[in-house]
């Protein structure tokens, strides 16, 4: 857990993570996330993947729930500059398209 960090700026909570995206690295995360983004001032949250080269199972259905569970409360979610491993991962389980992907935080309208 050491390299995942979490900042909120202007209703935007930010979540930087490391290298690799398991169960492992996310366990601890997880539930600081899940309470920092129910707070009725985050109105947006982006995962920034920009460092990250790994990605499993776990790290899929965690970001897939956050996403999920963001769109039922009217929250948008970005992922920041996933890698092309990354993608390729997020394209084979078919999940590309459920995710907005930015390569800039100034895309966000």
């Amino acid at each position: 857990m050491a390299d995942e960090r979490i900042t909120i700026s202007d209703g935007v909570l930010t979540l930087k993570f490391g290298k690799e995206i398991t169960i492992e690295s996310i366990y601890d995360f997880k539930n600081e996330v899940e309470k920092q983004s129910n707070s009725s001032e985050i109105k947006i949250v982006i995962a920034n993947l920009s460092e990250a080269l790994f990605l499993d199972s776990s790290g899929i259905g965690f970001l897939v729930s956050l996403n999920s569970r963001l769109k039922s409360l009217n929250k948008n979610m970005y992922l920041l500059r996933p890698s092309d491993h990354i993608c390729k991962t997020l394209e084979l389980v078919r999940l590309i398209s459920f995710f907005d992907i930015i390569e800039d935080e100034r895309e966000i309208s």
